[in-house]
């Protein structure tokens, strides 16, 4: 209000904090992403703790620059929706998303995970790639190789999947072909990246063969991004 934060009501959270933001695919948009999201955690019966919507969210930039310091997150006021949750369980954990359409029509998503009185957080890695055969892995990246706030929670991965069998594991990159691009580039550029993201569980103590870039042949799953790298479990 009047250029100033206002707050009502506050719950102070002490504990360990992990940011992903995700640029959605063109086939999804925020405020669908956000809809699903909170139609399933409230299904799964997490508390509804605060939501707001467009200009009653206040200054984007606000958002982006301030709380959450990532540029790509600005975007007009009417573009933004914003929710935050308790999760269901016994342990005490929070998850907030942020959702926006920027000027250029892009669509990003942040979300925040708190889990107080936690120094770190376990990825539970193994099971992911028994049950399901991959782990979307939690990195975003600077160019062609992976941003140094995404270095810990490769790091982290690495330390999780000690034992594993690893010759059983490739490492996948996707990337989007841009307006003016072509399958080529987003070919090479995912090469890189996967390469990049080998070369750092690497040097975590995770030794993975197989690195490949798939640029824009495999679509992503719906509410996925197309900027991303995996862990494939190739062998049952």
């Amino acid at each position: 209000m009047n250029n100033r934060v206002t707050i009502d009501t506050e719950l102070e959270l002490d504990g360990h904090v992990v940011d992903i933001t995700y640029q959605l695919s063109a086939r999804m948009d925020y405020h669908t992403y956000l809809t699903n999201l909170t139609a399933e955690l409230e299904a799964l019966g997490a508390e509804m703790l605060f939501q707001c919507e467009s200009r009653a969210c206040g200054s984007s930039g606000l958002w982006a620059n301030s709380l959450f310091q990532v540029t790509e997150l600005y975007g007009p006021n009417q573009a933004q929706r914003y929710v935050a949750v308790k999760l269901p369980g016994q342990a005490e954990r929070y998850l907030s998303a942020y959702g926006v359409e920027r000027g250029n029509r892009r669509q990003y998503v942040h979300l925040r995970l708190v889990e107080p009185g936690a120094e770190s957080r376990q990825i539970d890695s193994q099971s992911m790639l028994i049950s399901d055969g991959r782990v979307v892995l939690p990195v975003l990246f600077a160019g062609n190789r992976v941003s140094p706030e995404s270095i810990p929670l490769l790091e982290e991965l690495a330390a999780s999947l000690a034992g594993f069998p690893v010759e059983d594991l490739a490492i996948t990159a996707f990337t989007a072909v841009t307006p003016g691009g072509s399958l080529g580039d987003a070919l090479v550029q995912s090469q890189a990246r996967a390469e990049h993201v080998q070369s750092v569980l690497q040097q975590s103590g995770l030794t993975i063969v197989h690195a490949h870039g798939l640029g824009a042949l495999v679509r992503p799953q719906e509410g996925a991004s197309p900027e991303r790298a995996e862990l494939v479990r190739f062998r049952p």
